[in-house]
């Protein structure tokens, strides 16, 4: 179905949306309209915030090993490694994002794909980004088992200005907000427990390593060489005792007995490049 400013099925459900946002299910019947130009497999609504974020909405259909996996493994650390939390801590701001435009060069290879993207989002993601203040994002973040196409991703930028306009008035109806922070993640607490045993500087290589980012790419944000990159990484892994990107994932990101269990079957090294 093309959309324009003449399309007068969407300015429908655009004014049934307006008249919807005090109602629990505005964010389902977002995303029920959204349905009806791009398909959508999967979809949540967060907030992101300085080291935590905050489900606000996931939908009714979804079954009880993906609400888990969001809440016990996602919320409670894996949103570190999501390069749409990513890409919105280095340069908070309102939009639509879509994961081919932040995704880091190695994001295929990492074990946030692998053990999370790949099981419960699939093939492809994008994200309407709306700042609520300095330090809050609030996002609705679409899932889709098969690849957007160039005209859906058009289609989804041009009505950006309807759907963060309405999104950022549905928070006045989000009366729970503020009571339901997140704890901080276990991630934190792991940096912490090292103490001086690794550098500020190796602490932010090592999160944009799990990240999927290359050599090449960590040079260009931290800007440093790749040559020093490589060096920190060798000190890394020497200091960690690890041997491989698996490994540093299991340290960081799994309960004690998963990581045990999985030491018998890690992957591979991931080669530098």
């Amino acid at each position: 179905m093309s959309l324009d400013l003449h399309n007068l099925a969407w300015h429908r459900s655009a004014g049934k949306l307006i008249m919807q946002l005090n109602r629990p299910a505005f964010w389902s019947s977002l995303v029920r309209v959204l349905n009806e130009y791009v398909q959508i497999d999967n979809w949540v609504v967060l907030v992101f915030g300085d080291q935590q974020v905050q489900v606000i909405s996931v939908p009714e259909v979804a079954d009880a090993e993906e609400v888990d996996a969001l809440i016990q493994r996602y919320v409670k650390g894996l949103f570190l490694l999501d390069p749409f939390y990513i890409a919105n801590r280095e340069n908070p701001q309102s939009g639509f994002f879509h994961l081919s435009d932040i995704a880091p060069e190695h994001f295929l290879t990492t074990e946030y794909y692998h053990r999370y993207f790949e099981q419960y989002i699939s093939v492809d993601e994008a994200q309407y980004n709306v700042q609520l203040d300095a330090d809050r994002t609030l996002c609705i973040s679409l899932g889709s088992h098969v690849r957007f196409g160039p005209e859906q991703i058009t289609t989804l930028d041009i009505i950006k200005p309807w759907v963060m306009a309405l999104m950022h008035q549905r928070m006045c109806f989000e009366t729970e907000l503020e009571k339901n922070l997140s704890e901080p993640p276990p991630w934190s607490e792991a940096i912490i427990q090292l103490g001086t045993q690794i550098t500020t500087r190796e602490k932010d290589v090592l999160t944009l390593l799990l990240s999927g980012f290359s050599n090449k790419e960590i040079a260009g944000k931290l800007a440093l060489s790749a040559e020093t990159i490589k060096v920190h990484r060798r000190n890394l892994y020497n200091k960690l005792n690890i041997k491989s990107q698996s490994e540093l994932f299991a340290r960081f990101f799994m309960p004690k007995q998963e990581h045990h269990a999985a030491n018998s079957s890690l992957l591979l090294p991931i080669a530098e490049k």
